[in-house]
């Protein structure tokens, strides 16, 4: 079963499955409770993924209500996602190299946005319209989209350069910490080199991958906080001090970190429906 890593609200997120674990970076659930009162919308934090997702609502008896599968592409800077009362979306998030291989598209094709599946990928859209039509939970649209990748990968008789994915790997195993140089020098390879791989195989600069990841990893580190303290959180983040994360939030979020991790920690829970969900952990 999945292993929860994280949760706000109604976001709740899990480790991918092993046999996916090369090409998928988490799986996630998203679900605004029905009776949620008007609040201020969700800022969602950069993601550098591409999910492919089931968006949409449900009737009672579980059935799926104005849906669609979506995909949504890689964001370098926090967006405004507006939360709509009963509205759910179960998600698969593929590391961005392997979308080319996987679906056939550049990922900065659909950057910042959230699209119809049939617009970008419409084979695939037809299939996952079939198996998601007879789903009745957000953990049963999960288990389809998974399946669906397991077959995508299964089919697939291409991979990322193995320089952009162990680039890549580095980046996200140690939280963006490692400068490229330092990416370069573990891979024996000139920095040059590494970069334009990765350029290749995701449309996104190391350096901008790198950033986007760190600022992430502080605002996680501080979601687990009350009142974090915010020059520990640098330093556990990769910052050399508080002031550089101070500039980072501003760039990428708008706002300051104190003013983000208010606005994150006042969002509406959403614990009873998916706690309890079926075929998946218990959330942290």
């Amino acid at each position: 079963m999945p292993t929860a890593r994280h949760r706000l609200g109604g976001y709740h997120e899990y480790a991918p499955p092993a046999a996916l674990a090369d090409c998928v970076e988490s799986v996630w659930i998203h679900r605004t409770p029905a009776d949620a009162p008007v609040q201020a919308p969700h800022r969602v934090l950069p993601d550098l993924g591409v999910s492919l997702a089931f968006q949409g609502f449900r009737a009672e008896d579980g059935r799926p209500l104005d849906w669609a599968p979506v995909i949504a592409g890689p964001k370098l800077r926090a967006q405004i996602f507006t939360l709509v009362p009963g509205r759910e979306l179960a998600a698969v998030r593929i590391k961005p190299e392997w979308i080319g291989p996987l679906l056939g598209i550049d990922p900065m094709s659909v950057e910042d946005r959230v699209d119809d599946l049939a617009a970008v990928v419409p084979d695939i859209a037809a299939r996952l319209t079939d198996t998601l039509a007879p789903t009745r939970s957000a953990a049963d649209a999960l288990q389809v989209l998974i399946a669906a990748v397991e077959g995508l990968r299964g089919v697939c008789t291409t991979t990322p350069s193995s320089i952009s994915a162990s680039a890549l790997e580095l980046f996200r195993g140690t939280s963006g910490t490692l400068s490229c140089e330092r990416v370069a020098s573990r891979l024996g390879l000139s920095d040059r080199h590494v970069r334009r791989h990765v350029h290749d195989a995701t449309g996104i600069a190391p350096k901008a991958y790198s950033r986007a990841m760190r600022f992430v990893t502080a605002m996680l580190l501080a979601d687990r906080a009350e009142r974090p303290v915010w020059a520990d959180v640098a330093a556990r983040a990769g910052y050399c001090d508080q002031s550089h994360l101070i500039r980072d939030a501003v760039a990428m979020a708008g706002v300051s970190p104190c003013d983000l991790h208010v606005e994150r920690r006042g969002e509406i829970g959403a614990d009873a429906p998916l706690a309890a969900v079926s075929g998946l952990s218990n959330p942290r």
